[in-house]
């Protein structure tokens, strides 16, 4: 509930009619402290519900993440891996370098959080990454380019790369 209130009062500061048309593959987040950001990119793949976001850390080099539909309940799920070896790797070595898995959540305007948008729908006015900051920051994968702070886990739909 507290949750809801919150995002509900941050979102409506934030809404913007020009933005409401954005479609959910140009939609980009940003925290509220500027710290972080997510811009998704056209053409993340050829299943509707597939992106792919480039993930920004002020002071830090930008990484890619990956939604596709998460196996086990459907929802979309959001991958981050960072350094992984190129070529045959085991199980091991893939599971070293994925940073954060996790479903990624949409929020509405008045906070309620739901499923993220495929793509060619609507953006979605907020994205909830449970767990991002614990998951991330100083994650030994990233070696000294990580994030120099905790990143947001709620990002505010900011802009559409049209």
């Amino acid at each position: 509930m507290i949750l809801r209130v919150l995002m509900a009062a941050g979102l409506a500061s934030f809404a913007v009619p020009a933005l409401a048309a954005c479609p959910q593959e140009l939609a980009v987040y940003e925290s509220g402290d500027g710290q972080t950001a997510l811009n998704f990119t056209a053409g993340g793949g050829a299943m509707a519900m597939s992106h792919e976001i480039r993930i920004l850390f002020r002071g830090a080099g930008p990484v890619t993440a990956y939604v596709q539909p998460g196996a086990a309940f459907g929802q979309p799920e959001m991958v981050l891996p960072v350094n992984c070896p190129e070529g045959d790797v085991t199980g091991d070595e893939l599971a070293a370098c994925i940073v954060y898995r996790s479903v990624v959540h949409a929020v509405d305007a008045q906070g309620v959080p739901g499923e993220l948008p495929a793509g060619g729908e609507p953006a979605a006015q907020a994205v909830l990454l449970p767990n991002f900051a614990a998951s991330v920051w100083r994650h030994p994968a990233f070696g000294d380019d990580g994030p120099p702070e905790p990143p947001a886990e709620i990002l505010l739909l900011t802009g559409c790369q049209e």
